[in-house]
């Protein structure tokens, strides 16, 4: 190992990530349901995935994003419960509580102000900053992990290094419930044996084409030369190199803004209904739009994705001026379900996300030469704020009366 890894690192990252997040959740609000299988996402007989199950359930091989069906044919037995986004939204909040701050008997000071939320159920802390006043980062660590079990009654797993991917690695070797400290001198012999899947980033594409390469273990890639991998697989190779060695040198970002937003649906039954495919993006959109200008932000590529029933997947996406407008959206998006789609065969799923998000300028400076395209954005404002005060089916646009959007399954 050379000499950029022996130097001495402070360990000063931590991972939080909830165990089961979901399911702990609805064990925790129903105790009957304790020591139980509980999957969360929806009917086992509809067509929709699994959000997230408890740890009673993986023992039978149940997983994250697995066809609900087939999860009720490895585990009969379990009980199946919708999604309930906004009570996990609620414990989320009381949970990044604990994270952020001292017990209020030391006067709820800040352990660090660079904190990373990553999505409802874990997040990074660098405390670099702050051993002085709250110690190290064990002690930190371990007082976070006591106060959402006393006060939350919920599992969380907290892991703690040098940089990020090794502070989530060791958040994810000993769960659940695990705490665990992967130090500079024992990362490299820690990483060596462990399967490539456990490198940020590799998924299961990834995982194929490092197969292909005869790289099944991170000592495989630890073993090879600076550069090669990066020649057989493009920049993907360099970063896999790199976090093989323990090296990772993206900050702690707080405040991170999200990059995409997005709207999906599987259908009941699989169609080929252009017009209703239509009608459901043009929604998706009014929806999307409505949370970007509440956000102040607009979006600069829209992406159609679409699932045939036979589950193979396409994305189709368009670069676009930026906007936040619900016509100019939708219109993208149904272009390019008309491009993408010839009405065959069924679709099973579709979905509409919008990425390359950006702050809403104060002052657009407009073009001498290129014609204004009709501007809707005090239509749009005009509508939100109409529906802020008398609800959200005050007012809409007249072909919204013909929209049969179906509940997400």
């Amino acid at each position: 190992m050379d000499n950029y890894h022996v130097a001495a690192k402070t360990c000063s990252i931590i991972h939080c990530d909830l165990d089961a997040f979901y399911a702990s959740v609805e064990q925790r609000d129903t105790p009957s349901l304790q020591g139980k299988p509980v999957i969360v996402g929806g009917n086992p007989r509809s067509r929709g995935v699994v959000a997230t199950c408890s740890y009673e359930a993986r023992q039978y091989g149940v997983k994250s994003a697995m066809p609900l069906v087939q999860a009720q044919r490895l585990c009969p037995h379990a009980v199946f419960l919708p999604v309930a986004r906004q009570r996990y939204q609620e414990v989320s909040r009381q949970v990044l509580h604990c994270l952020r701050c001292q017990p209020q008997v030391m006067g709820a000071a800040d352990y660090t102000p660079v904190m990373e939320i990553l999505s409802i159920d874990e997040a990074f802390l660098d405390v670099s900053s702050s051993l002085s006043a709250f110690g190290s980062p064990e002690s930190i660590g371990r007082t976070i992990k006591q106060r959402v079990e006393k006060e939350l009654n919920l599992k969380i797993s907290v892991g703690i290094s040098y940089n990020k991917f090794l502070a989530k690695l060791a958040s994810q070797l000993d769960k659940p419930d695990g705490f665990r400290v992967i130090r500079a001198d024992e990362a490299w012999a820690l990483l060596r044996p462990l399967p490539v899947q456990c490198l940020w980033g590799v998924g299961e594409k990834a995982r194929q084409e490092l197969d292909r390469l005869g790289l099944y273990h991170i000592g495989d890639i630890q073993d090879l030369p600076e550069g090669w991998l990066a020649d057989k697989i493009g920049s993907a190779g360099k970063l896999f190199w790199e976090l093989a060695r323990g090296i990772d040198s993206r900050p702690v970002t707080p405040g991170r803004q999200r990059k995409s937003l997005g709207r999906e649906v599987t259908f009941a039954a699989d169609t080929t209904d252009i017009n209703y495919l239509k009608d459901l993006l043009d929604r998706f959109a009014v929806e999307l739009c409505r949370k970007l200008r509440q956000k102040d932000m607009e979006a600069g590529t829209v992406t159609v994705k679409i699932k045939y029933s036979n589950f193979a997947a396409i994305s189709r996406s368009k670069t676009i001026s930026p906007s936040n407008s619900d016509m100019l959206i939708g219109e993208t998006a149904i272009g390019i379900l008309q491009d993408a789609y010839p009405g065959y065969p069924p679709l099973r799923l579709i979905g509409l996300s919008l990425g390359k998000l950006t702050a809403t300028p104060a002052l657009e400076q407009g073009s001498l030469f290129v014609p204004v395209e009709a501007d809707t954005s005090e239509i749009d404002r005009v509508m939100d704020d109409i529906r802020r005060r008398f609800g959200s089916q005050a007012i809409g646009r007249a072909n919204a009366l013909t929209w049969k959007i179906p509940k997400d399954e």
